[in-house]
């Protein structure tokens, strides 16, 4: 009975005692802890890049706390982790999940930041979610794609050139043109062999003459700069003098346009000089008048003019 009694006791222990360690590896598997909690840092990402509660939290490569909770918030995610202390951390420490080991899991790399005071938890501290295997394997099989149609593409490339170069004609019209550009060439390079110290020597004759054009230039600056204001001077009394027969050349029109007036009334108006050169009869009464006036005066040369005066007489 007694010993019925103690094994009963034992598998009562041990049963308590495995349900209790049972219990204590799925609180710290969890993230359950008995320790008082440390502050709380509110991290802002994009995406969680796998991130879940329990992750571990590093600064600078030392693990200080762990990731509490991650949560969508405003269009992004919003992961709440728990640290040690904050005091080491700057108003520009920012966060970034990157990859824990090879095989998996995710980690919080916290920068402390190297500016004036200390971080304020009431803020939200900029993430970053860096690219892991997944991510690559993603990228890959979006560009797998492309990559068989350009693979394609080069192969199509390769059959047309092969189908070319079968060509015999092409293929020696090809050699042909390789052989007289390597004969082009060499008779180029024999050719500047042949020329080099006639090249050479024109290109020295051309250095001094262009050491010769600025040294006159130089030298007659001067006389130059004269040379330039005087016809600088005459360029403006020639213009004086264009203004000058451009208000002649107008007054010239007026007179035109008066004279043209002037011919016009005469031609249209019942004046005397419409008259003399226009009206026949007019014209004809004053001929037979200077006749008439002309024989008088003959008259008058050949007899004389008899001239009675009285005086004294009404």
């Amino acid at each position: 009975m007694d010993q019925s009694r103690s094994l009963e006791i034992k598998v009562g222990l041990i049963t308590l005692i495995a349900a209790a360690l049972l219990v204590g590896g799925i609180m710290i598997g969890e993230g359950f802890s008995i320790t008082p909690r440390g502050p709380e840092i509110r991290i802002r990402l994009q995406r969680s890049g796998g991130l879940t509660p329990g992750s571990p939290v590093m600064v600078n490569g030392v693990e200080r706390g762990k990731v509490t909770t991650v949560t969508s918030d405003n269009g992004g995610v919003l992961a709440l982790v728990e640290i040690d202390r904050v005091d080491d951390l700057r108003p520009d420490a920012y966060a970034r999940v990157s990859m824990l080991e090879i095989t998996g899991g995710k980690k919080v790399d916290i920068f402390p930041g190297d500016s004036a005071g200390t971080f304020d938890l009431s803020t939200e501290m900029r993430g970053v979610t860096s690219s892991d295997i997944g991510d690559l394997v993603t990228q890959v099989g979006d560009v797998s794609g492309d990559l068989i149609r350009l693979l394609r593409r080069i192969d199509t490339i390769t059959g047309a050139i092969t189908e070319v170069m079968r060509d015999s004609t092409f293929v020696n019209n090809l050699s042909s043109m390789a052989s007289d550009g390597a004969m082009l060439m060499s008779d180029a390079r024999i050719w500047l062999q042949q020329n080099r110290e006639a090249l050479s020597g024109a290109v020295r004759d051309a250095r001094e003459a262009l050491a010769d054009l600025r040294r006159v230039v130089r030298d007659n600056e001067p006389a130059l700069k004269s040379s330039i204001a005087k016809l600088d001077a005459r360029l403006s009394e020639m213009e004086g003098t264009l203004a000058k027969a451009d208000t002649a050349i107008v007054n010239v029109d007026s007179l035109i346009t008066n004279v043209n007036g002037v011919v016009s009334d005469i031609r249209t108006n019942d004046g005397l000089l419409h008259a003399a050169l226009y009206d026949t009869n007019f014209r004809r009464r004053i001929d037979t008048t200077v006749l008439r006036l002309n024989g008088f005066i003959r008259t008058a040369r050949e007899n004389g003019v008899n001239v009675n005066i009285g005086i004294g007489h009404k």
